[in-house]
């Protein structure tokens, strides 16, 4: 029954997981070499499997376990991508079921094609209204897009369809982005110690979604203490990621910079998610800059192709690793255009902060100045 909680784990903190599979760097002393470009046409830069007659047989199961795994280091761009082309084939040689508009809303929700996602599952609700996952994962984008009426209404409409551990989760992580977050936690910590999940995907759920609650009051120690209850050897990203945000305040670089660097060291695709955190670790402790070259020039390439894709990290990189407080305000008004959680509301502020702080800073120098130059006149 619980199967299909497994998607939320794969829709927290905006990850923004794609590979560079047509670009190369070249590091030459302190400095960073330009993108790589092909010179010939015939140059192989990547090699992927030809979509043939068998993939075209994929059962629906299939397609929703290869997404499933989209979710681990390493795995995102190659599956979803590869999950798009099988559901779309679907699509077009058949009446699409229920399930098949679901998977189809999974992947465009990862690509933050918002709208298209809810339209997606609104036809799956159609079909049959009582798909859970499809409320729920409709709950969640309405909630990411700042849409809090419509998150509610989804989350309220599992009465009578699911148990209620699980509508409550949803509709106490709604109230939590509403102005109850303190509230919000007491609860779902309350329900949560009640029903003690024995299912893990639906542990691993409420558990983020308890750290997430508690790290934002403030409380990293506690969040942490979640966290501890889960296999971190074997995290989705996302989870990995706010374990990573947590360590990082309470100043254990080195533990992040350990365990992070073994993560992506071992997957041929590097996580941006992951090895951002890996770049703001590294600097923290002071030691090398290797993950901060490798995040720049991931840095520069979403740039180039102007990737509000990756706009949250941007803004994040921008903030933490190479301070520039417009490129960071620049990028979390891009990220904010499209992600309204709270998480995007407080990257937006922290950008405004640091401009600010900049501006005044800038304003005392050359007051302390000027005081200097009339005090040497007079």
């Amino acid at each position: 029954m619980i199967k299909y909680l497994k998607f939320y784990l794969n829709i927290q903190f905006h990850i923004n997981l794609v590979v560079v599979t047509s670009v190369f760097f070249l590091m030459v002393g302190n400095s960073i070499a330009a993108p790589y470009t092909p010179k010939d046409t015939s140059e192989v830069i990547a090699t992927w499997k030809v979509f043939n007659a068998t993939d075209k047989q994929m059962s629906l199961d299939d397609i929703s376990n290869f997404i499933e795994q989209g979710q681990y280091p390493g795995e995102a761009d190659y599956r979803y991508g590869r999950a798009k082309a099988w559901l779309q084939a679907k699509m077009a040689n058949a009446s699409p079921d229920a399930q098949t508009y679901y998977l189809y809303a999974r992947v465009l929700q990862h690509q933050h094609q918002f709208d298209r996602a809810i339209k997606a599952l609104e036809r799956s609700i159609e079909l049959k209204p009582t798909a859970i996952n499809s409320w729920l994962l409709k709950a969640n984008i309405h909630l990411v897009q700042g849409d809090i009426v419509g998150a509610r209404q989804a989350c309220l409409t599992l009465i009578g369809k699911a148990d209620i551990l699980l509508i409550s989760t949803c509709a106490l992580e709604v109230a939590s982005q509403n102005g109850k977050l303190v509230e919000s936690y007491q609860e779902l910590a309350r329900l949560y110690q009640l029903y003690q999940p024995n299912d893990e995907p639906e542990k691993r759920w409420i558990v983020q979604i308890l750290a997430d609650m508690a790290f934002k009051q403030g409380m990293a120690e506690e969040a942490l203490s979640y966290l501890n209850q889960l296999d971190m050897d074997n995290a989705p990203v996302s989870l990995l990621a706010l374990w990573s945000d947590i360590e990082l305040a309470l100043n254990q670089h080195q533990q992040v910079y350990d365990t992070l660097s073994s993560i992506v060291s071992r997957n041929a695709v590097q996580d941006d998610a992951l090895l951002l955190r890996l770049a703001i670790a590294e600097k923290s402790l002071g030691n090398t800059v290797k993950w901060q070259w490798s995040f720049a020039q991931r840095v520069k390439l979403r740039e180039q192709r102007q990737d509000s894709l990756h706009a949250f990290d941007l803004a994040k990189y921008y903030l933490n690793v190479d301070i520039q407080p417009k490129k960071a305000l620049y990028w979390a008004n891009i990220n904010w255009q499209v992600a309204r959680q709270d998480n995007d509301r407080i990257l937006l502020e922290q950008a405004k902060a640091l401009l600010r702080k900049t501006k005044n800073d800038k304003k005392s120098v050359q007051v302390s100045r000027n005081l200097s130059v009339d005090h040497v006149v007079s």
